[in-house]
């Protein structure tokens, strides 16, 4: 934008994202967020396996049985811990812990860094009903705008004989 130009917003334009918090719920607790991937998926896991009604030992064990791979209750504890970098979850055991802890929000730690967001079930639907609104809008202002422009100068029928 050139200096000195004033920024356009039209009041009759709707936001999909102006009330995203309210329409979203945020499903990341607070305190989640880390200085880099590896200590804020550290913190996430280590929320998930509080808040979970299982057991450290039962989320280990299901993981092991999910992955085919045995997991140790320490070994488990080790991917939480900021204190152990050399200790970080492989792709299919995170995937497994989801699965075992019914924290689908993990998935957003995953995403955020990319500035995505993972939606669920019907929050999916809701957007992407508002982006298609958002779309619809649009495409009839442009129809609008055509319509204008070919009352003011209609088409002619053309002399030229058709075949």
């Amino acid at each position: 934008m050139a200096r000195g130009a004033k920024k356009y917003s039209d009041d009759r334009q709707g936001d999909l994202f102006s009330q995203a918090e309210q329409l979203f719920p945020v499903r990341r607790p607070a305190g989640v967020r880390g200085l880099d991937i590896s200590l804020r998926i550290k913190s996430a896991l280590g929320v998930a396996m509080k808040e979970s009604e299982k057991s450290a030992a039962v989320i280990a064990a299901e993981i092991s049985e999910m992955t085919g791979r045995d997991l140790t209750t320490d070994a488990l504890y080790a991917y939480t811990a900021a204190s152990k970098p050399e200790h970080e979850i492989g792709l299919t055991r995170f995937v497994a812990f989801v699965e075992a802890t019914g924290a689908n929000w993990l998935i957003d730690v995953l995403a955020e860094p990319f500035g995505l967001t993972v939606m669920e079930g019907r929050e999916a639907h809701f957007a992407q009903l508002g982006l298609m609104k958002q779309q619809h809008q649009k495409m009839s202002e442009k129809i609008k705008d055509m319509e204008r422009l070919l009352r003011v100068d209609p088409v002619q029928p053309s002399t030229r004989r058709r075949r």
